[in-house]
């Protein structure tokens, strides 16, 4: 008959405390953490280009992340009308968008979440369910003296931060920023 050494015993007798002390923990623990799950959500920019060309960053804005697009107020011809006429109606705009969005704000589902952007005009939205949803910035956001307002369409992909940018290009409504034009 075989008998094993010593330290062969010792050995064996460890493995099985540390197998039976494995299996008790993690069912003692068994359904208490979290699942780990990569993180999704949005990150994003907000600048303009002023007219010398500089870009201005969108300090400190409530920017908000919605499940539905709201109305988005139109004029035809602000092009053709007199410059004090075509900044009144560009306010008019961005104040309807407003109340637009105010007036959804509270219905459920709507607001998905809110957040600040920083100094340098970045902002997250972190751990968002997956789904597509829109950006809004609206009045009373300015950016150098312009009055600006976006609604822009994003997607958020399961354990993917997805990035927006908010420029000039992609405005709601145009900017109005009265001193530029006297």
């Amino acid at each position: 008959m075989y008998v094993q050494p010593p330290h062969c015993q010792q050995f064996i007798r460890r493995a099985i405390r540390w197998a039976v002390l494995s299996v008790i923990l993690s069912i003692l623990c068994a359904g208490s953490a979290p699942p780990v799950l990569a993180m999704q959500g949005l990150l994003g920019s907000l600048c303009i280009t002023d007219e010398s060309g500089q870009r201005i960053y969108g300090q400190y804005l409530s920017v908000f992340l919605t499940s539905q697009e709201i109305p988005v107020p139109q004029v035809s011809g602000l092009e053709e009308m007199e410059t004090h006429r075509r900044l009144d109606r560009i306010n008019q705009m961005h104040l309807d968008f407003y109340k637009q969005f105010a007036q959804h704000r509270n219905q459920p589902g709507y607001l998905i979440a809110h957040t600040e952007s920083s100094d340098t005009g970045n902002f997250a939205f972190l751990d968002v369910p997956v789904g597509n949803y829109y950006v809004v910035v609206m009045f009373p956001a300015m950016i150098g003296g312009y009055k600006v307002a976006w609604q822009q369409p994003v997607s958020v992909i399961a354990g993917r931060m997805g990035y927006v940018s908010l420029d000039i290009k992609n405005l709601a409504i145009p900017a109005d920023r009265r001193d530029f034009y006297h």
